[in-house]
């Protein structure tokens, strides 16, 4: 489904966009596990950087490449497994997006913690990041917390800024 993937790119290109994110939210190591196919994360979250360079190649068009470093765990949850757990899921799909991103997108953060877990591998790979935080109905991430303690923690660090992900228009008025 490459050629899937690469019209997918352009066609946000053609509508306008500036920036692509790279197509690889479900090529996590543990969804991996679960699929049985743990022996194709590597290729699956490369793949998803080579699709990205060639629809931008493809367009002639100075786009900028978003690499997704999703939630590591379930989507829309606290993520409650240890630190070394999670910063090995980042890290392991940090590495193999590395050489095709212009910034890394936290996709889909539902805690200050996991944020601060996928920040520090950001911040070795010296590569900027951009915060999507899911919130709930009540304008709180899944954890609790306020969006402004997120950006009141990061600010100072080297964060392109903060979005909110996946998150219904109602609750986002």
């Amino acid at each position: 489904y490459h050629k899937l993937v690469i019209d997918a790119h352009l066609n946000f290109i053609n509508a306008g966009a500036n920036v692509i994110v790279t197509n690889n939210f479900s090529a996590r190591r543990v969804r991996m596990i679960e699929n049985k196919v743990n022996d194709q994360f590597e290729y699956a979250n490369k793949i998803a950087g080579e699709l990205a360079i060639k629809a931008k190649k493809i367009s002639k068009k100075n786009i900028v490449i978003a690499g997704s470093l999703p939630a590591q765990n379930d989507t829309y949850i606290k993520d409650e497994r240890d630190t070394k757990i999670i910063e090995n899921g980042f890290l392991d799909q940090a590495l193999c997006l590395k050489q095709y991103v212009d910034f890394y997108y936290l996709d889909v953060m539902s805690s200050l913690r996991e944020c601060k877990i996928a920040l520090s591998i950001t911040k070795k790979m010296k590569i900027p990041a951009l915060v999507g935080l899911h919130v709930k109905a009540d304008g709180k991430l899944p954890s609790g917390e306020k969006i402004y303690d997120v950006i009141k923690k990061f600010k100072k660090d080297n964060i392109l800024g903060v979005i909110l992900s996946c998150v219904s228009p109602e609750i986002i008025e």
